[in-house]
């Protein structure tokens, strides 16, 4: 079973059966957290106990607002505690349209690993001045090699 967590509590902005919908939200925001003493905010997927995923590429769209993320990272994990960067990506400008799509390629020794878990997670504020740790998505896409 697919699970998929925000590291903020549900609201009417925050449903995580967003992330996995096809549809566009207009507003969709994972809320701001502390997690090892840093401000940060993030999208996880659970691909449950018997999955994983060796992750060569990934796709993520913008919600219907204008605050876009421009320092993250793609994350693995096997437990939900310990995290694996898979792609980091700094003063990344590729988003820059409310409800745009974007894609990368995973490439890197950990792109070979098969994980669990897989995270969108905020390492630098976004591009908004009033709300800059909400990371605004509306869907997240995974492609690579499922068992």
């Amino acid at each position: 079973t697919l699970v998929a967590t925000a590291s903020s509590p549900p609201s009417r902005h925050t449903d995580p059966k967003a992330l996995v919908s096809r549809n566009c939200q207009c507003t969709s925001f994972a809320g701001p957290c502390i997690e090892n003493g840093l401000i940060t905010a993030w999208w996880r997927l659970d691909l449950g106990e018997d999955h994983r995923l060796i992750c060569n590429y990934y796709t993520v769209r913008q919600d219907g607002s204008s605050n876009f993320m421009r320092t993250w990272n793609l994350e693995g994990s096997l437990d939900g505690v310990h995290w694996h960067q898979l792609m980091c990506h700094r003063d990344d400008k590729k988003l820059c349209q409310p409800r745009q799509y974007a894609s990368w390629p995973v490439v890197g020794p950990q792109a070979s690993i098969p994980f669990r878990m897989l995270r969108v997670i905020l390492r630098g504020p976004t591009s908004s001045r009033s709300t800059p740790w909400n990371l605004s998505l509306s869907y997240l896409e995974l492609y690579g090699y499922f068992r």
